[in-house]
């Protein structure tokens, strides 16, 4: 995972992160905490690899 950003102030922030695979992203999410950010960005993750794997 890699922290895109973060916005908002310390009692309220936002996380930005995407999943890397190599050097392509493959996953991106958003969340009040870095693990939520990290889940929905992991869910992408594997959204985007299925398609890719059923499309071959």
């Amino acid at each position: 995972y890699e922290l895109e950003k973060e916005t908002g102030p310390d009692h309220d922030k936002t996380f930005y992160v995407s999943v890397l695979v190599g050097d392509k992203k493959v996953g991106y999410g958003v969340g009040k905490s870095k693990k939520a950010a990290e889940q929905k960005a992991a869910e992408k993750a594997l959204e985007v690899l299925q398609k890719e794997k059923n499309a071959q």
